[in-house]
């Protein structure tokens, strides 16, 4: 559900800076210039070893989501293969692929979903495993080549502040949570995400210690402060929130932070320190239609730098694979989650952990803050 949301307000976002001359409408569209890209995916070899689908279906969470990964992603392997690929943004719920898997009626080749998602699809069996003489294992950072699902990309919960009201330097997250200090509002997930680690980290948890997460902790600072405390449920209400002035400091998706700030001209910033980074996945369902061998060649593609950091550009996620990081600018590695430099300053979201206790932790939360 976190990997949904925030790839639908990357969709946003994607609209927004076409709207202010910030991109092309053609690398918003992100043309078939990059099949020869590509490429380097699938040979010739490997088109042969296998009977052809008749499609690749690939799920995500709507929008113009559906147009960008079409474009980048879809008419690339097209061009090489001749198979259609059909991107479908009816949003594939863990629930909507365990569903299908069970009646065995699936539609999907490959879903987008939160990694942990991932890990508990795979336990389930209700995913196809990943075939690593196909999919590159080198292609994705450790420990992110698991046996039933892959790094997808990488968004982050930042810090994020008002600089006219807190000054150039970045507030901390103890700053956040001494209301006495710093007054005025500030804002979280209404989801949990990024919150709770924040809360601890202001508790003086150091951050190699964040996971397992003391739950009851983390609840008990940010309720002391509940009252100081504006949740969001989507990017474009935080960003508003910022706009109108009614928060000085809040934790968001960096991509929404980064158009704050270009908005704003600086007047809100934000920064990668002790932020969250929040690894998003690729699985195949179970039963796929095109089979596990066209559904792994998929994923292969997918691992395009070239496509990833076109990817990147339309839509905000950070690449998965490392080599795409070779071929960005300064300026975009500057602002992109998943680079070693960023990542050294994060706090990855432990997806083994909350593959075990999403449902309660977010419960717990969810009771916490509308009492």
């Amino acid at each position: 559900m976190t990997a949904k949301r925030f790839s639908q307000d990357c969709v946003e976002i994607a609209l927004a800076n076409l709207k202010a001359g910030r991109i092309s409408r053609r690398s918003f569209l992100a043309a078939s210039a990059f099949a020869g890209a590509g490429a380097v995916a699938l040979s010739s070899g490997d088109l042969l070893a296998a009977g052809k689908p008749k499609q690749i279906v690939h799920a995500n969470w709507g929008g113009d989501a559906v147009r960008c990964t079409g474009d980048i992603y879809g008419k690339a392997f097209t061009a090489k293969t001749g198979i259609p690929v059909v991107v479908d943004g009816s949003g594939p719920l863990e629930g909507s692929i365990k569903a299908q898997v069970d009646a065995k009626n699936v539609t999907w080749d490959c879903c987008d979903s939160d990694f942990f998602s991932v890990l508990r699809l795979g336990r389930a069996h209700e995913a196809e495993p990943v075939d690593y003489s196909i999919v590159d294992r080198n292609g994705y950072m450790a420990p992110y080549t698991h046996d039933y699902g892959v790094l997808g990309y990488w968004y982050s919960y930042t810090m994020t502040w008002d600089t006219e009201k807190l000054g150039k330097k970045a507030p901390t997250w103890a700053d956040f949570f001494d209301v006495d200090k710093i007054p005025g509002k500030r804002t979280l997930f209404k989801y949990m995400n990024g919150a709770l680690e924040a809360a601890l980290l202001a508790d003086g948890v150091p951050p190699e210690k964040i996971y397992p997460l003391d739950v009851d902790r983390a609840l008990a600072k940010i309720e002391k402060i509940k009252d100081h405390i504006v949740f969001w449920d989507s990017g474009a209400a935080s960003q508003q929130m910022f706009l109108d002035g009614e928060v000085v400091m809040g934790s968001l998706w960096q991509t929404r932070s980064q158009l704050i700030k270009q908005d704003t001209k600086g007047r809100v910033d934000w920064t990668f320190d002790q932020g969250n980074a929040c690894p998003a996945g690729w699985v195949i369902p179970r039963g796929n239609p095109a089979g596990n061998e066209w559904g792994n060649r998929w994923l292969a593609h997918l691992q395009t730098p070239e496509l990833q950091v076109e990817a990147m550009r339309c839509f905000g996620q950070g690449p998965a694979n490392p080599k795409s990081y070779d071929i960005m600018s300064a300026e975009e590695r500057a602002i992109t989650p998943g680079t070693p430099e960023n990542l050294k300053k994060q706090i990855p979201l432990d997806s083994e952990y909350f593959s075990a206790h999403y449902d309660d932790v977010l419960n717990a939360f969810l009771d916490m803050i509308s009492a």
